[in-house]
């Protein structure tokens, strides 16, 4: 073999200590890489998975916290739920004094009122809104609520019943229309608040059960209407319920159907007649003058 055919091939080998660097490199970058990366994963996954918040039960009033670790990007808990019980004084003499009668479940009902952490549904946290006015201070920094029972015992025999049993259907964004007509009262007069309340429970379960109806929650609907009905009986409310009736499957022969129609149209013919009966009176003691 000859010296120039021994020096082609010799120059045709690859360069070992080039491959070497190379793989050293590479091997380099994915240590790199991980130390890089490792802690930032470890991050999201856990260190920002910690959640925290409370909750509200229109059971018994009580209050809690709770914390438990989940990872973010699959949801998974990683840790248990810890609770804390929160309850403040003004909800635990409501239930002392028998101002709100508990109700018993087989599983105690929790509603959201804050959580903090990777996810913040805040479209699930309506029960900040009662929240908020049972912490509602005086001007001295007292608890409002505090005074006001003890100033207007009678009267709050009356309101706290109304406050719980819109807790207890998650009507919480119609709850300030009845906290803040308690806010209003002056004076301990339980029959006036009673009749006031009636009116205000009404309409709430009125709009929010006609709106069940044009969403498309026919039972959800008849409930809430039924409700509005029992406090305070109305031409509109009866209406609608007749709608809902069909839409459950009475068709408008039924006997429950018609006799929402024609409740309707009586307490219509009533509020007509009622109307004239006054125009007339206004008239004829125009008359008499």
């Amino acid at each position: 073999m000859s010296y120039q055919h021994i020096s082609n091939n010799f120059s045709t080998m690859p360069d070992i200590d080039q491959t070497e660097r190379r793989s050293r490199n590479t091997t380099l970058m994915i240590v790199l890489g991980f130390v890089i990366v490792a802690p930032i994963f470890a991050l999201v996954m856990f260190g920002m998975g910690q959640i925290s918040g409370v909750e509200f039960s229109p059971d018994d009033f009580s209050s809690r916290t709770f914390s438990y670790n989940q990872i973010p990007l699959v949801g998974w808990v990683v840790a248990q739920k810890s609770f804390v019980d929160q309850t403040p004084t003004l909800e635990q003499l409501l239930i002392s004094n028998k101002l709100i009668k508990p109700v018993v479940n087989k599983k105690k009902v929790w509603h959201l009122v804050s959580e903090s952490g990777v996810r913040t549904p805040s479209t699930e946290c309506d029960a900040r809104f009662l929240m908020g006015y049972l912490r509602k201070q005086d001007e001295s920094g007292n608890y409002f609520w505090d005074t006001w029972n003890t100033e207007k015992p009678n009267s709050a025999k009356i309101f706290w019943p109304y406050v719980a049993q819109l807790a207890r259907d998650e009507m919480y964004l119609k709850i300030s229309d009845v906290m803040r007509a308690g806010i209003a009262v002056t004076k301990d007069k339980p029959i006036e608040l009673d009749n006031e309340l009636k009116q205000i429970v009404a309409k709430a379960y009125f709009q929010l059960g006609s709106l069940d109806f044009e969403n498309g929650n026919a039972e959800r609907s008849k409930y809430r209407l039924g409700r509005s009905i029992e406090y305070a009986p109305s031409r509109e409310a009866y209406s609608v319920r007749a709608k809902v009736n069909k839409e459950l499957g009475f068709n408008s022969e039924s006997q429950k159907d018609s006799d929402d129609a024609k409740t309707a149209e009586s307490i219509d013919a009533e509020s007509i007649n009622a109307e004239s009966n006054d125009a007339e009176s206004t008239d004829g003691a125009a008359g008499d003058q």
